[in-house]
């Protein structure tokens, strides 16, 4: 499974699994910077020569800097910079954003399902964090929680957790 890595060597060997985000998400910020290149290209071939200088000018340029360079790269380092570490004593959230925040399993206060997130939010010990659709490997988040978290904590969301399982032969 893509963007799932199982430790099995010696150094690592109370690891579970790392979830990290998808290939969508990874190639998103990519496929905007050549699409705004591209834009910027045809305006610039329309408008040659360029046009005369204008008070509107300057602004409309420094909104298109804006969205073609600043926010490819704030959706590269999400994509890229955050992973969810799972081993039988913790998770921990590792985000380019605010850094690593682990909670131990016995510290969990409650997992639900977030629609309006589109994930599974783990709370407890005064901390919050969310686990997205689009993280590879939310299989492993859900077998990690059995037996770890006690099941009226989860309850809210078990019906995804579920989902995510595969099917038993009782099931």
């Amino acid at each position: 499974m893509a963007g799932v890595r199982w430790h099995k060597n010696d150094r690592t060997p109370h690891l579970v699994g790392i979830l990290q985000h998808g290939p969508f998400l990874r190639a998103f910020p990519i496929v905007i910077v050549v699409v705004w290149l591209v834009l910027f290209l045809c305006i610039r071939i329309m408008t040659d020569p360029p046009p005369a200088s204008s008070e509107v000018g300057p602004f409309v340029l420094t909104v298109f800097v804006f969205l073609a360079i600043f926010l490819p790269w704030i959706v590269f380092l999400e994509a890229f910079g955050t992973q969810v570490v799972l081993s039988p004593e913790s998770i921990q959230m590792h985000s380019f954003w605010r850094g690593t925040r682990p909670m131990r399993w016995e510290d969990v206060e409650s997992i639900h399902y977030s629609l309006w997130r589109s994930g599974f939010v783990v709370k407890g010990h005064g901390r919050k964090f969310t686990l997205y659709d689009d993280l590879r490997g939310l299989a492993l988040f859900a077998e990690a929680i059995n037996g770890r978290v006690r099941p009226e904590k989860w309850a809210k969301a078990s019906t995804q957790l579920r989902s995510l399982l595969p099917k038993g032969p009782y099931d």
